[in-house]
């Protein structure tokens, strides 16, 4: 049997928050938000016979895609770079208590990927990534409707990026 996701959004963050800390970059919010978006599009663009890489919800809010488990949890740090907090996981139905999100709880394979897609976007500013996801035909322009809390399918998001793939690939 297929398992529903490979990690969750708060593994793939603090991904993200460990590899800015380890070279010294600064990660706000709005980065982080539009950066876990876009490893979960370009995740299962690269490994579309995998199930997606977290069943969290991405919504399209105003300033383009948000997990919004991650923005509720992170969103104290405001515009400053998020410096020694990471994100937590826990399943209230199996009573678990919350727990720092490791990425040893990620396949090696997947963690190859998240490597290449980190080096592919470290250095961009905030404000390119936001670009990148304002695109026109992208799934946050597609579900943005002026409201919050309307969930970006997943579906439209894998078959976003696996387009751009054939794209650069060709």
């Amino acid at each position: 049997m297929m398992q529903e996701s490979i990690c969750r959004a708060a593994h793939v963050a603090n991904f993200i928050l460990d590899r800015a800390d380890a070279e010294g970059r600064n990660i706000s919010i709005l980065k982080l938000l539009k950066l876990v978006y876009i490893f979960f599009g370009w995740t299962s663009a690269f490994h579309s016979d995998r199930p997606y890489l977290f069943p969290d919800r991405i919504e399209a809010w105003q300033y383009g895609p948000v997990i919004p488990s991650l923005y509720y949890e992170l969103r104290k740090f405001g515009r400053e770079p998020i410096r020694g907090a990471r994100a937590l996981v826990y399943d209230p139905s199996k009573d678990e208590s919350p727990r720092v999100a490791s990425e040893n709880e990620i396949h090696k394979e997947i963690l190859k990927t998240l490597e290449t897609i980190w080096n592919s976007y470290k250095n961009a500013p905030a404000e390119h990534i936001v670009a990148l996801t304002h695109q026109e035909d992208t799934p946050w322009r597609k579900a943005y409707d002026g409201t919050y809390g309307k969930e970006i399918p997943k579906d439209s998001i894998r078959t976003y990026y696996q387009s751009l793939y054939k794209k650069f690939a060709n």
